[in-house]
């Protein structure tokens, strides 16, 4: 007897994320010019945005449910799906936003093998994030902008952001990290628009000023090159689980809170060993690896303090955003936390810097101050674009349109009738040209007879 699961839609139709899987309805419903149902297509792309599932995964999980029998039909296979994928960020992009005059624009570049960088601008209602202040999520936010490009600087950020003015008007605010050519695009945009601000991300800086406060303690780059040291003389002996964390390769100074808790209590088990499950471990070559630990104990606690002004200010923005209130109320947090001269001075500094952001919102206004959803939707992009890496910039850069926004089977259902697979190969071939894959293949192939160099892109080859 088959196993059946009610798809009722008191059950389905609940928000996975910011997604919404189907209801049973869905599964009769078939979208005009496709084989699948609505259902089963939505499902799909749930699996691979919310799962989070590669879309070969997908296919096989949506055929096992189809062999127990759940109504699902006939599993698509992973181009089908990734190509409803393209077409619903295509949908997005393209499809009418709401007008306003208290847009905030989220904007960063995203880079890969290759000569392009991808601009993304996404962005939302001011009003609608000042009646609820919290840390953005993927849903709460729409895209407005995706360009790869293959020169960036300032005049160029500035013609982009001119053309996304174009559309959907002129923003409330403008929130970037620290890059050059986004700062100076930012900045001649704003030239004949003085009444738009622009923020600089929190946790951008804050890393900015975490460096200038480290890069002062000669004690901090030693630390880092022994516990470098002690990871590799760890990684393979039973006493792996003590390995200091790795600080990120780029933008180290974003993740050091991991490498401080681990020294803070990897000398707390050194100074009081306690048994572990598992195989023994060697107490004395242990103490061997980590006895440097015992000369930062005064350090660390500098350090941990450091993390914790950090990390309270990073927490503050993301919540409450920038207002005339800000300084006073994040002082209040700061306060307590600031115990040692670092982090007083990291402090202070964190408070000047809170208090220019805010100076640009008005009396009764929040404005945003943090772009960790949009650092948060190009990494998901990554996930989903890390199969392919090594191809550079591919048309899976139209999936960022797929992670924003409330999806639903309705919208799922205009994108699929609204665009078409020839949209999206045309939007590739205009904005991409001939990818790095397809390149590859007619360099190592001599049989291979190469298509013709769009005209704009004629220079670049």
């Amino acid at each position: 007897m088959a196993l059946r699961v009610p798809l009722t839609g008191e059950l389905l139709d609940r928000p996975s994320g910011q997604g919404c899987l189907p209801t049973a309805e869905d599964f009769t419903r078939r979208v005009p010019g496709h084989h699948y149902s609505l259902g089963t297509i939505g499902f799909f792309l749930e699996l691979v945005l919310s799962a989070p599932c590669s879309q070969r995964a997908a296919s096989v999980v949506v055929g096992w449910l189809q062999h127990l029998g759940l109504g699902f039909g006939e599993a698509p296979c992973a181009n089908a799906g990734r190509s409803w994928l393209f077409r619903l960020g295509l949908h997005e992009l393209t499809c009418p936003k709401e007008a306003g005059d208290d847009w905030v624009w989220l904007m960063d570049h995203t880079v890969q093998l290759g000569f392009h960088k991808g601009l993304v601008i996404v962005g939302l209602r001011l009003r609608d994030w000042q009646s609820n202040p919290r840390p953005l999520q993927h849903q709460d936010v729409r895209l407005l902008h995706l360009k790869p490009m293959e020169h960036s600087n300032g005049e160029a950020m500035r013609q982009e952001l001119e053309e996304v003015a174009a559309r959907h008007g002129n923003p409330r605010e403008i929130v970037s990290d620290g890059g050059s050519d986004l700062k100076k695009g930012v900045e001649l945009f704003r030239q004949t628009r003085p009444a738009v601000a622009h923020a600089y991300d929190i946790k951008h800086k804050v890393a900015l000023l975490l460096k200038k406060e480290l890069e002062r303690d000669d004690a901090w780059d030693k630390y880092v090159s022994a516990a470098n040291v002690a990871r590799r003389g760890l990684t393979l002996t039973p006493a792996a689980f003590l390995v200091p964390a790795a600080l990120k390769p780029k933008a180290r100074y974003m993740n050091l809170d991991r490498l401080v808790t681990w020294g803070v209590k990897a000398l707390a088990y050194l100074e009081k060993p306690r048994e572990v499950p598992g195989q023994p471990v060697n107490a004395k070559r242990v103490k061997g690896r980590l006895d440097w630990l015992l000369k930062y104990r005064q350090r660390l606690a500098e350090w941990s303090a450091l993390m914790k002004v950090a990390g309270a200010c990073e927490n503050y923005v993301r919540h409450q955003g920038l207002h005339a209130a800000a300084v006073e109320e994040l002082r209040a947090r700061l306060e307590p936390l600031a115990v040692c001269p670092p982090s007083r001075r990291l402090k202070n500094a964190l408070l000047e810097f809170v208090a220019q952001q805010a100076a640009a919102a008005q009396p009764d206004e929040r404005l945003l101050g943090s772009t960790e959803v949009l650092e948060s939707i190009i990494g998901k992009y990554k996930r989903l674009q890390g199969m392919h890496s090594g191809d550079g910039m591919t048309r899976m850069i139209l999936s960022i349109g797929a992670l924003v926004g409330r999806r639903c089977q309705e919208t799922l259902h205009q994108a699929l009738t609204q665009v078409s697979n020839s949209d999206t190969a045309a939007w590739c071939r205009e904005h991409l040209g001939i990818t790095l894959q397809a390149r590859r293949k007619y360099a190592f192939n001599p049989e291979q007879i190469p298509p013709p160099i769009p005209a704009t892109l004629q220079a670049t080859f």
